[in-house]
């Protein structure tokens, strides 16, 4: 199906039902109620309960108790008991009399009155107002006919995937109902009738009786209906047999089959019972499917503006975060200003709109500089949009962490801050710097803040720093082939420490190559679980030539992939990535998606996943060049696949025949089971490697195929992903 119809289907699809929810939920719960109806008159069958009453006897009473003749319907219980409908002012009463001797009786047809007013329910709202219902009919069927082209049926335990599978099981039983209605409503399949004219006055129902009596014999009578405003039919017995004569004030037609297999099949009354048991269960399986569908939505439309903090807060905590520092920084922040009394909301800039920003009383933004003087991946969406905002009046300050060891020290939070006051934005406290360990520096920012506040400061501990490591090289493998000059060098190296580590795969060991020369951080892929004193890195030799054609070598990459001997020791230091670990819930599903070295960290999710046998599945998709040459641990990882410690393992290699491509081609091909998993299964996306190729490339695949599963805008998509990434759904650490 092209993109742009899906999400033309998707769109209405989802708003049509939650737009027209309560009139679709109303049409389908007194639908189910009008099932018990055939039931129920099928367990009474066959009894005297069916004998039908005489007709002349029957006239003669009406003529007695409703000489006005203003009665809509007439029941005959028992061959005795007369009820009668009539309607006032939109409601439906009922009166009931003795056929022997025309005595009014206490009233015994409560099962009819409701099933009556149910009908009207149903057919008009009780307020006349069959065409509002007839609409509403035609745009469920619109529903109920683009459910299965958005999805096809796979038997997943989820909710989503038990609301697919009914939707396509009960696809025929749900259509023919909801298209027989049409069919009622358009006067199509249904009996031939006498001439009708729009200005005709009702048939009486003694009138009905007296003229179907005169053209055909009708001798008892069982049952006298309204039909189309003006007309009657009168269900009885004839010298021929059952019949209904359909009566108006320009002649009668007997009817042998009344009223018609397409009413009967809407009603459910073809088959008595199990024809309405039928209808029964397709009435419940659409509620179902409207209530499965409804909680779906609202659960990705509480994650997707997942924060913390107070829902009516006039205080912003926001963060521009990198490696996690920023995003915990500013959530201590909020709990020291919540424990002093202020009402506060802590999130990540990705997941806020500018225009927001001017609903509170004050904003705080905690900032790092990532790569070459940037903001952090996730704020540089923000930070365009902030050109051309207008955020006069908007009260603002910025703590800024950097590390000075780099040339463009805290350039990140500058430029964030010259962005918001170029917009109008009013800094009320002078932009803090962080060179390095931020805790000192934060704890003297909060103080100004509480001041500037004037509020006091609850007891919050301050922020762990990183961990000083010594570090042994015991092991160091290359995993591409130095013979294919189409592949980049890379190594993994395995290290010790003399005493056990705090870490978790994921997380960063820092190597600073040099006095004075700034850190690099390096993801860690192995996990303490199975021996807390080794650390795994992989690491890209990176490498360019001088004019002179000389090569050189990156200097921390070449440190650790040339320089270094087994056995000798590196000075580093750990820092806690909590932002880029995997889920602390074991049972939430984790997406893995990797190019070249950002298999980094994953080798150790994965081997967390296989210690500790979590329940939550896994999924890994890894792309590089080829896959003889660069598939980078590619033996353990198949290890892991075939003992099922890993779910499903894609790879594609850009370079190969048939290879597949890059990581975000294997998105699209595999675009509704990863919907089904993130939406679904609340999934979380993690992303490592290059932000202009890999971070890019699956920003846009994302975005493309959630457009097309929401029946979305991609500028809407878009948004759905900050927000996703604010949360902490969708998870990236990439490198420039």
């Amino acid at each position: 199906m092209p993109p742009y119809l899906k999400r033309t289907l998707s769109w209405l699809h989802r708003w049509l039902t939650l737009i027209l929810l309560p009139l679709f939920a109303l049409i389908i719960i007194t639908g189910a109620i009008l099932s018990f109806d055939p039931i129920l008159d099928d367990l009474r069958s066959g009894s005297a309960a069916e004998a039908p009453a005489d007709a002349v006897a029957l006239v003669q009473l009406l003529n007695q108790v409703d000489p006005g003749q203003r009665a809509r319907s007439v029941v005959v219980e028992e061959g005795r008991v007369v009820l009668l409908e009539f309607r006032e002012q939109g409601r439906s009463q009922f009166m009931t009399f003795d056929l022997d001797t025309g005595e009014s009786l206490e009233h015994r047809g409560e099962r009819s009155d409701f099933f009556n007013t149910v009908k009207h329910l149903h057919k008009d709202l009780l307020l006349d107002a069959a065409i509002v219902v007839e609409i509403a009919t035609y745009l469920m069927v619109l529903v109920i006919i683009a459910g299965p082209f958005l999805a096809w049926p796979r038997l997943r335990r989820t909710l989503m995937g038990w609301h697919t599978l009914g939707g396509w099981v009960a696809l025929p039983l749900v259509l023919m109902i909801a298209v027989t209605g049409i069919l009622m409503s358009l006067h199509i399949g249904t009996p031939r009738l006498p001439p009708l004219h729009p200005d005709d006055r009702p048939v009486g129902m003694a009138s009905a009786i007296e003229q179907a009596m005169a053209s055909g014999d009708l001798s008892g009578v069982r049952e006298v209906t309204r039909v189309k405003r003006s007309a009657a039919a009168v269900r009885g017995v004839d010298p021929v047999g059952e019949a209904v004569h359909v009566v108006s004030r320009h002649g009668v037609i007997r009817q042998d089959h009344f009223p018609g297999l397409v009413k009967e099949l809407h009603e459910g009354t073809w088959s008595g019972a199990w024809s309405g048991m039928l209808n029964l269960l397709a009435s419940v399986i659409l509620m179902g499917l409207m209530g499965t569908g409804l909680w779906s939505w609202e659960r990705r439309r509480r994650q997707s503006r997942r924060r913390s903090g107070d829902a009516h807060a006039d205080i912003l905590v926001a963060h521009a975060s990198q490696t996690g520092t920023a995003a915990k920084l500013a959530d201590l922040t909020r709990q020291a200003l919540q424990a002093g009394g202020s009402r506060v909301l802590h999130a990540s800039v990705a997941g806020l709109s500018v225009a927001e920003l001017k609903g509170f009383r004050q904003v705080f933004l905690i900032v790092s500089t990532a790569g070459e003087g940037q903001v952090p991946e996730q704020a540089r969406s923000f930070l365009k949009v902030l050109g051309g905002a207008d955020l006069a009046g908007c009260r603002f300050s910025v703590l800024a962490l950097g590390d000075r060891s780099y040339t463009h020290f805290c350039r990140g939070g500058e430029q964030l801050r010259a962005a918001l006051l170029a917009a109008g934005g009013v800094e009320v406290l002078p932009m803090m710097t962080v060179d390095g360990d931020p805790a000192a520096d934060w704890r003297r920012w909060l103080d100004q803040v509480a001041a500037q506040l004037g509020i006091g400061l609850g007891d919050v501990a301050a922020p762990q720093g990183d961990q000083p490591v010594r570090l042994t090289l015991r092991e160091r493998r290359q995993l591409n082939d130095p013979t294919d000059p189409d592949t980049h060098e890379v190594w993994s190296l395995r290290f010790e420490s003399d005493a056990p580590l705090t870490f978790r795969p994921g997380d960063l060991l820092l190597v600073r190559p040099a006095a004075g020369e700034p850190a690099r951080p390096y993801s860690i892929g192995s996990t303490p679980d199975e021996d807390p004193r080794s650390i795994l890195l992989t690491v890209a030799l990176v490498s360019h030539r001088e004019a002179d054609g000389a090569e050189r070598l990156g200097k921390a990459s070449g440190l650790l992939c040339r320089q270094l001997k087994e056995g000798d020791v590196l000075e580093g230091r750990l820092r806690a990535h909590p932002d880029f670990n995997p889920p602390e819930d074991p049972a939430r599903p984790m997406i893995m998606l990797a190019a070249g070295c950002g298999i980094a960290p994953f080798v150790g999710f994965i081997a967390e996943q296989a210690f500790r046998k979590r329940p939550g599945p896994t999924w890994l998709i890894f792309g590089n060049r080829k896959r003889a040459g660069d598939f980078f641990h590619g033996e353990q990882l198949a290890a892991w696949h075939r003992a099922g410690d890993l779910d499903r393992l894609d790879a594609v290699f850009s370079r190969d025949p048939e290879g597949g491509g890059y990581v975000q081609d294997q998105l699209h091909a595999a675009a509704d089971e990863l919907m089904t998993w993130v939406l679904e299964r609340d999934a979380v996306i993690y992303v490592c490697g290059n932000a202009r190729t890999l971070g890019q490339g699956v920003r846009t695949a994302l975005a493309e195929i959630l457009a097309a599963r929401e029946g979305v805008t991609v500028d809407e998509a878009v948004r759905r992903l900050q927000a996703w990434e604010a949360g902490g759904k969708l998870r990236m650490d990439l490198i420039d």
